[in-house]
């Protein structure tokens, strides 16, 4: 192999990001197995206390979202329960930016014994974040650009 095959193939490898070649469907996949097998107990994953769980379902359904097709439709259908939830307490619309912070509050309010729920309140932040707009896209925007750069 001489100088300018070895320099091809640096190049061929570096444009294809530094974990090899991803689209958003595919780091979903990852960030979803990920949340699966952390909430499952495995010995090097860890996902123990509330905050990660629901940092981890609003990495998967912020990923989701941006990715389409099913895994949209899927966490779309796990942040309808929350929103229908709201707007029935609420008596009305309360807006997305209330309802964005009652499913933080959800989430990370009360003492979990089970870590499926802020994992789950998390996945529906993720699409709420992105339907409400304003300070809550903010960190979603980030989100994808890094997520970009990797794949």
């Amino acid at each position: 192999m001489n100088t300018h095959e070895i320099a091809a193939d640096v190049t061929l490898a570096a444009a294809t990001g530094f974990a090899g070649p991803m689209t958003l469907s595919g780091l979903t996949l990852v960030t979803g197995t990920v949340l699966l097998l952390g909430l499952r107990g495995s010995d090097t994953l860890k996902i123990h206390d509330k905050k990660r769980a629901t940092g981890w379902g609003l990495g998967f359904s912020t990923l989701a979202v941006a990715a389409g097709d099913m895994f949209a439709d899927a966490v779309t259908g796990v942040a309808a329960v929350p929103v229908t939830f709201s707007d029935a307490v609420a008596g009305g619309d309360p807006g997305m930016g209330a309802t964005a912070i009652f499913v933080t509050l959800c989430a990370l309010g009360p003492r979990w014994k089970n870590l499926w729920w802020p994992a789950l309140f998390g996945i529906a932040a993720g699409v709420i974040y992105t339907q409400a707009g304003g300070i809550w896209a903010v960190g979603q925007t980030i989100g994808l650009a890094i997520a970009q750069k990797i794949g």
